[in-house]
């Protein structure tokens, strides 16, 4: 299980990955996170995993908000594909609309509003250990 990449961060913004890659990097998950920074690369490596029938991942931190393939997008993606991905939602909205869907949406278990901590990512993290 060395190579396990079972937390995945899609969010399109450089600087925000570079901070969260830094958090991650001093926890025992580190090397277990996988960085993504649009959801074309996201989705596109979730068919693949599903072709070769290798792990999916067990949670995925999701920029709403991306230039490309939009959050919403990959998660109903997801949803076509079968995919058991947990997925929390990270974003700098605070509209009212996304969160409501977001509590209708069965695969998202969190909404955090950017800037998030270390430990609130590593609260749904640990929820999710075996």
């Amino acid at each position: 299980m060395e190579n396990l990449k079972d937390i995945w961060f899609v969010d399109d913004d450089e600087i925000f990955r570079l901070i969260i890659k830094g958090l991650m990097d001093n926890t025992e998950y580190g090397n277990r996170a996988v960085y993504f920074d649009d959801g074309d690369r996201a989705i596109m490596k979730l068919i693949e995993l599903s072709q070769s029938g290798n792990p999916e991942p067990k949670i995925v931190f999701l920029d709403l908000n991306m230039k490309h393939l939009e959050g919403w997008q990959l998660i109903d993606l997801m949803n076509e594909l079968g995919t058991t991905a947990k997925v929390v939602i990270l974003t700098s909205s605070i509209g009212l609309k996304d969160r409501v869907r977001a509590e209708e949406e069965p695969t998202v278990i969190g909404f955090l509003t950017k800037p998030v901590s270390k430990s609130q990512i590593l609260e749904y993290i640990n929820g999710l250990a075996d």
